[in-house]
């Protein structure tokens, strides 16, 4: 069954630039990011608890879109898919009350839909950092830092990287509004 919001413009060009600057290439060195965005960018635990944390009872996920597609050239290339392949994404934004921090997308494999990771398709507006990090088996690839793509709709860095949760990769990659900073 494919689910997906009418009109909700898709977070994937903006999150995947097709000529990113990602932190594993020579042209974006991660110690030349600023320390605010580096501590944000390259901190390996929840995102959900480390916002929620900034004011507590005040976060909530707002599901833009969700259903099976394609991957974009960047999951294609990060999950080992072809562009033949399909997945099931999921577009979210990460909220404090009524701002908008993190826009956000997860690209799960049809293949690596079984077992624990299929409850993924039912989360709607529950944080995915509450199922995964409850996942004794979960295991992170290092995370990458871009800017982000200047269609950006004013999100500034971006982020990425693969999890799997027994054997199965997905793929996240969240892009952070420069409001983050007001919180602080």
């Amino acid at each position: 069954m494919l689910r997906a919001m009418k009109h909700a413009p898709s977070v994937s060009p903006v999150l995947h630039p097709l000529s990113p600057k990602w932190s594993c290439r020579a042209r974006l060195i991660p110690a030349l990011i600023p320390t605010f965005w580096r501590s944000w960018l390259f901190d390996p635990g929840s995102l959900t608890a480390r916002l929620s944390a900034l004011r507590p009872g005040q976060f909530r996920v707002r599901c833009q879109r969700e259903g099976y597609g394609f991957p974009t050239a960047l999951e294609q290339a990060e999950l080992s898919l072809t562009g033949s392949d399909r997945v099931w994404y999921r577009e979210v934004v990460l909220m404090l009350g009524e701002h908008e921090l993190v826009h956000a997308r997860t690209a799960v494999p049809l293949r690596s839909l079984r077992g624990p990771v299929k409850r993924l398709q039912h989360l709607g507006n529950r944080s995915l950092g509450g199922f995964l990090f409850s996942q004794p088996s979960l295991r992170r690839t290092p995370l990458k830092a871009s800017r982000c793509s200047p269609e950006a709709d004013g999100l500034t860095w971006c982020r990425r990287s693969v999890f799997y949760i027994h054997q199965q990769p997905l793929m996240v990659t969240e892009a952070f509004s420069p409001d983050l900073k007001d919180f602080i």
